[in-house]
């Protein structure tokens, strides 16, 4: 609810490089995770990979997480919630706690860009992470905005951080990161008829895609990691690669998938 809190960026690609080319020297990623953060260091950083493990469908350990943070003493720990490309979540109550335990790690970034998928009771209600931003000041909570809106040649995205944080980056180059689309855009969901449109049209939508992800689990030859994303990791079980059923899907139905090969981790 505070504007100086606000860092509106040109995609939240921008938002992710802005921050961790400004305030990252040794960064901490869990694999597999969206490649930008860690292509996108500067020069002079470092990059630490906690694996998430296969055999646990890829979910977060936080007290393994823990041990790894105390070993590494990044300067930077990126959470992606729920994570790219595995769909798995963290409940808000244990990432809460978690904060808390690495508090001494300067900047904590929650990327919340699949979140609206997400979900932690029947009512299937909106959730943010950015009330974390308030309470602790080393916590930054980043949102593509093309994931539940589908605007993405729009180019808007934004993260929340302190308000010296947002201070700096606008003082270092930052200032005309919008555009007339994106800035239409951003009144038209903050209009109130609008947020009653879209609110049961994203709950139908999340019903049908877990039901959805429930039927892949009856197919023969893959397993469906379980995902509270818009999308579900598939692992291919029958003996075909990624690269021939990304193929094959494509010829012979017109579907075009995510294949992850090239994904680390």
């Amino acid at each position: 609810d505070s504007k100086e809190q606000l860092f509106v960026a040109n995609g939240a690609i921008e938002a992710i490089q802005a921050i961790i080319h400004r305030y990252s020297k040794k960064i901490l990623v869990p694999l597999p995770t969206f490649s930008s953060y860690y292509e996108f260091v500067s020069n002079t950083a470092s990059v630490a990979y906690y694996y998430l493990k296969k055999n646990a469908d890829y979910s977060l350990d936080l007290d393994d997480l823990y041990d790894k943070v105390c070993e590494e003493i990044p300067d930077t720990l990126v959470l992606i919630n729920p994570n790219n490309p595995t769909g798995q979540f963290i409940e808000s109550s244990a990432l809460a706690n978690f904060i808390k335990r690495i508090s001494f790690v300067k900047n904590i970034i929650i990327d919340e860009s699949f979140l609206p998928f997400a979900y932690e009771d029947d009512d299937l209600n909106l959730m943010s992470f950015a009330g974390l931003t308030k309470v602790h000041e080393n916590v930054i909570v980043i949102k593509s905005m093309s994931k539940d809106f589908g605007i993405a040649g729009i180019r808007l995205g934004y993260a929340i951080m302190s308000k010296d944080k947002v201070k700096d980056l606008l003082s270092n180059g930052y200032l005309w990161n919008s555009n007339g689309l994106a800035e239409y855009f951003i009144g038209l969901i903050g209009n109130t008829e609008f947020q009653k449109e879209y609110e049961p049209i994203r709950k139908k939508y999340l019903e049908e895609t877990q039901i959805f992800f429930n039927q892949l689990g009856n197919i023969t030859g893959i397993k469906a990691i379980p995902s509270k994303a818009n999308f579900a990791l598939l692992e291919l079980l029958d003996g075909h690669t990624a690269d021939r059923t990304t193929f094959i899907l494509l010829y012979r139905y017109g579907i075009y998938v995510r294949n992850c090969s090239d994904k680390i981790g």
